[in-house]
């Protein structure tokens, strides 16, 4: 590559980037969800399953696509059901803490606060920690994966609501308190159990960083 060229494509790329760090900005938030499990419980009644939960959130947005969100979740998970019939009504309830990091894809360019990017669909996942009791009482440190999707709109330039669904694959299978029932796989085996978390609920979200100044083509789409 010529020397010229190098220096230009220097020059071009440093801008570039310089215009991706101005167009950084950060949100909190809040999401009341409802909690429903996914468990070795053949026969669940759905209604009598689900229970409150409440979380909050933070959000570093890259740019109008890509954010990092740090998503901590606390509430009850239970579910009433059966397993192989409806001889043996089965039942459980738990409290439930979850801490997630997660990548957050827009579908549509979405930046709080703009008015040509205040609606998207949006997809996300990554890993979290989940914390209940066990089987036999004791304290319970497991992983998950959690999978979700939702929407979010913009209200005003730095508030925002949306709502969102998430499934959270556990790494262990004593959330129903029944640890492999069907002696089908090894318990061990962190991957084929039958316990997830699923939170459906709605979000509130505060812009409280807008990043550096947006040069001025960017900073037209505020006007």
């Amino acid at each position: 590559m010529p020397f010229k060229r190098l220096i230009f494509f220097i020059i071009g790329l440093t801008t570039l980037l310089n215009v991706a760090a101005q167009q950084q900005t950060a949100d909190i938030g809040l999401l009341g969800a409802g909690t429903i499990p996914i468990s070795d419980y053949s026969h669940t009644k759905l209604f009598q399953s689900i229970n409150p939960a409440l979380g909050i959130f933070y959000r570093h947005n890259f740019n109008s696509r890509i954010a990092l969100r740090i998503n901590a979740m606390y509430g009850n998970v239970g579910a009433t059901g059966y397993l192989n019939n409806k001889d043996n009504k089965l039942k459980f309830k738990k409290t439930v803490f979850d801490i997630s990091s997660i990548i957050e894809v827009n579908y549509l360019d979405f930046i709080l606060g703009v008015k040509q990017m205040k609606f998207s669909p949006y997809v996300f996942t990554g890993f979290g920690l989940s914390f209940y009791q066990g089987t036999n009482g004791a304290s319970v440190i497991t992983g998950n994966i959690p999978i979700g999707l939702g929407v979010k709109y913009a209200l005003t330039k730095t508030l925002g609501i949306g709502a969102e669904y998430s499934m959270h694959k556990l790494m262990n299978d004593e959330l129903d308190n029944l640890n492999n029932p069907y002696n089908i796989i090894e318990s061990n085996d962190i991957f084929h159990n039958n316990d997830w978390v699923n939170y459906f609920g709605l979000t509130l979200t505060y812009k409280f960083y807008w990043g550096k100044k947006p040069c001025p083509a960017y900073n037209s789409l505020y006007d």
